[in-house]
C-alpha cells in the first residue's frame, strides 16, 4: 500500500494529503486537478495493491476489497475533518493505543500532521471528530471508557 501511495505520487503527480492504512481498509486523502486523476488514483490504489497482493499471494481480486467510497471535500473546514478522520483511524480501529503509537506508526500520517501543525491541534481535531479512548496523558482510564459507552447506548 505504501508503495502504491508514493506511485501516485512520483508517477502521477498527484499530491496525498493524508492516508491511513489499516488491517483490512485504508484512507487516502488526494489533490486530483482532473477526473482523470480521481480515476487513477482508484485504479492504482485498489486495483494495483489487489494485483500485487494477488501474484504475491494467490488471491483473487474480488476477495481481497470490498467496497469503495469517494468524496470530494468541498471547504477547508471538511478538508481538516475529514485529515483528522483519516489521521485517527488507526486509533479509532484499535491497531493502535495511543497518540505516541500513532504519531511513530508508518501507516498513518499522524505523524506528518503533528509536525506541521501541532499536535494538540491533531489531537483536538480527532477528538471532535472520532470517540478516542485515550486521555490527553496517554493512558486508558477504563472507568470513564466504560460509563462513555453505556450512556451511548442506554434509552433518553
Amino acid at each position: 500500500m505504501l508503495d502504491q501511495i508514493k506511485k501516485l505520487k512520483k508517477q502521477w503527480n498527484i499530491q496525498i494529503s493524508a492516508f491511513s492504512i489499516q488491517i483490512n481498509h485504508y484512507h487516502l486523502l488526494f489533490q486530483a486537478r482532473t477526473e482523470g486523476q480521481v480515476a487513477k488514483a482508484k485504479q492504482i490504489m485498489h486495483g494495483g495493491t489487489s494485483y500485487q497482493y494477488g501474484k504475491k499471494y494467490r488471491m483473487k481480486y474480488k476477495e481481497l476489497w470490498g467496497t469503495q467510497k469517494t468524496m470530494r471535500v468541498w471547504s477547508e473546514q471538511m478538508y481538516w475533518k475529514v485529515a483528522a478522520y483519516i489521521c485517527g483511524n488507526l486509533l479509532k480501529h484499535h491497531e493502535v493505543g495511543t497518540f505516541k503509537e500513532l504519531e511513530s506508526n508508518p501507516f498513518s500520517s499522524y505523524g506528518y500532521f503533528a509536525d506541521k501543525c501541532g499536535e494538540d491541534f491533531m489531537k483536538e481535531g480527532i477528538y471532535g471528530i472520532i470517540d478516542v479512548e485515550e486521555s490527553v496523558q496517554g493512558e486508558l482510564d477504563w472507568e470513564e471508557i466504560k460509563q462513555a459507552r453505556l450512556s451511548r447506548y442506554s434509552p433518553v
